[in-house]
């Protein structure tokens, strides 16, 4: 049998196209029903009436990633954080060392894709309001990572359970750059 809506063959004794699934009208189970055409017309919703999938769990910023890297925590301290945080419902997908290692291998490949430009940077100005800004830059990028991160990984994520850890996540973000606040400024 060959199909008159993709045009690949298949069995005749299949009820339905085993590529694009449209109905075998000579096999002996098939009930009239609209033709291929208008079958495919309704299908399709225009763009404008389309609602858009919002299952971006996280937005597009994560704070506590941002906040962590303030404080001075390395790419492998975030992403053990996150990871432990979001453990429960990373795990009921199965994707809590994948999301563990993407973490890890985006803010590395952040570090080691704009060192040279840092260094040029740094070297050129020795500014501090320089290092300022490039350091606060690569903490936004990171949050922008975890959010994109956590959107992938677990996208069925429960908005208010993400937020209630998010918000523990900040609040212990928040203690632990005050506390390397502290302990730099004791330093000096």
């Amino acid at each position: 049998m060959i199909c008159k809506k993709c045009g690949k063959e298949y069995e005749d004794d299949m009820p339905n196209c085993l590529w694009c699934d449209a109905p075998n009208e000579e096999h002996p189970n098939f009930t009239k029903r609209q033709p291929l055409e208008e079958h495919a017309k309704t299908e399709d919703v225009p763009p404008e009436t389309a609602e858009p999938s919002n299952n971006r769990v996280a937005g597009s910023f994560m704070w506590s990633c941002m906040i962590f890297n303030c404080s001075g925590f390395g790419y492998i301290y975030v992403s053990i954080i996150q990871t432990l945080l979001h453990y429960k419902e990373l795990h009921k997908g199965k994707v809590a060392l994948r999301f563990f290692i993407g973490m890890l291998l985006a803010n590395l490949a952040l570090y080691f894709i704009t060192l040279p430009v840092i260094n040029v940077l740094v070297e050129a100005t020795n500014s501090t309001l320089v290092n300022l800004g490039i350091g606060l830059a690569y903490a936004i990028v990171q949050g922008v990572i975890g959010a994109k991160l956590v959107n992938f990984y677990a996208p069925n994520y429960d908005k208010s359970e993400y937020r209630k850890k998010e918000h523990i996540a900040i609040a212990i973000a928040i203690v632990v750059f005050i506390i390397t606040v502290i302990v730099l400024m004791n330093k000096q």
